[in-house]
């Protein structure tokens, strides 16, 4: 009989409409390298707090294959659930490496750092803006022209950045959330007078989707379903 066809489909499928087994190799072999690479893809990953906290088990990112293997697509593809055709099949892979042992996958670390431009100044990564913004939040007076610009730019990333924004912004001041007086946030000072705090780690959270600690994901669905996440570390409780 023929090889069954097989087409990828994004995310983890209900019992429903997972793929057919497949029988030939060099089919099965390019389904799963799709399958594999889709789990590690920015797309999934902003979303998906499963896959972000197994990567977070480990400072190197790994995940092991074992794991991979309890998605039901992946249980389509693979019912023996055996571990050498999935390294196999991702050898030269451009976004997933494979462990030496040939037992964990991970995201290759190229792909992992993210470089951003905020207020003229280029950053590589969540930590080095993390860095640059946390010295400002101790500042107690009004932020400087150049401060304004990053944390601007910054806000810009923010889910509510227009309703933050208002009548516009006349200055920026380091301060706290009558909710949250123990941290420290940043403070617009509209134009009309009134004032607003923001959150700098959602703007952070969000344009490094990938470095975000788990729990701070947005809802969504892949690997083992995706889930829900809110809340703020140290120095950026807020709104």
């Amino acid at each position: 009989a023929p090889a069954a066809a097989i087409s990828f489909v994004p995310g983890e499928a209900g019992k429903s409409d997972a793929p057919a087994a497949v029988d030939d190799d060099e089919k099965r072999a390019a389904a799963i390298k799709k399958q594999v690479e889709y789990y590690f893809s920015e797309a999934n990953l902003t979303n998906d707090k499963f896959m972000r906290t197994e990567m977070a088990k480990t400072s190197e990112k790994w995940v092991p294959i074992s794991v991979i293997m309890t998605f039901n697509r992946m249980k389509a593809l693979l019912p023996g659930a055996e571990h050498a055709p999935v390294a196999a099949a991702m050898a030269g892979s451009e976004v997933v490496e494979v462990s030496e042992d040939g037992e964990k996958l991970r995201r290759l670390p190229a792909l992992m750092k993210k470089t951003v431009t905020l207020g003229g100044k280029e950053f590589v990564g969540r930590a080095a803006v993390v860095a640059h913004a946390r010295p400002l939040l101790q500042k107690e007076v009004e932020l400087a022209e150049e401060e304004c610009s990053f944390i601007k730019d910054l806000l810009s990333h923010h889910a509510k950045a227009a309703e933050k924004i208002g009548a516009g912004i006349a200055s920026i001041k380091a301060g706290c959330n009558p909710k949250f007086p123990d941290t420290r946030c940043f403070v617009l000072v509209r134009a009309d007078g009134s004032e607003e705090d923001f959150s700098y780690l959602k703007c952070v959270d969000a344009l490094f989707p990938l470095e975000a600690p788990p729990g701070k994901g947005g809802k969504g669905k892949g690997g083992k379903g995706g889930g829900k996440g809110k809340g703020d570390g140290k120095g950026g409780k807020g709104k």
